[in-house]
């Protein structure tokens, strides 16, 4: 699998975690703090799922004895997307990090939550590397391709 493949079905998965996040909560205070790490937490372990099923699906469909075209190259769309989401996911991680901290009251074990918050911190800037790779080398190739020049109507 070429890396672009590996970038792109990576930065699906990354994704895609968002989807499974109400399905892995776990929430203990009533707090807007305790909602933000219940959603991290959750997108923690869902990342974990999702990235391997994408590049699970990823091998399986760039496989070299298939008949099928290979799947294109990720674009600015996907790596738009993903830097925004990178963003997202690690100022929320940092500010949760920075609320642990302080050692706020109704966390369970503030250890264990301030490593699922760099965890979550780590997961974002990965999908910020990603996502900077994918525009980079998106970029490159259109400063590559050929030019074409569309001939004047006469008359004009």
């Amino acid at each position: 699998m070429s890396i672009m493949l590996f970038l792109r079905f990576s930065a699906i998965g990354l994704l895609c975690g968002v989807a499974l996040v109400p399905f892995f909560w776990i929430q203990r205070g009533d707090e807007f703090e305790h909602l933000r790490l219940a959603a991290l937490m959750g997108l923690d372990v869902a990342q974990i799922v999702t990235v391997s099923i994408a590049l699970a699906v990823g091998a399986w469909k760039a496989r070299p004895w298939s008949k099928r075209p290979r799947p294109s190259p990720p674009g600015f769309a996907l790596g738009g997307i993903t830097f925004a989401f990178g963003v997202l996911v690690m100022t929320q991680a940092l500010a949760t990090t920075r609320w642990l901290g302080g050692r706020p009251a109704g966390v369970g074990d503030p250890d264990g939550e301030s490593f699922m918050a760099m965890l979550a911190a780590l997961s974002g800037g990965v999908t910020l590397l990603i996502s900077a790779v994918i525009l980079i080398k998106r970029s490159a190739a259109l400063r590559r391709s050929p030019k074409v020049d569309v001939p004047m109507p006469a008359g004009r």
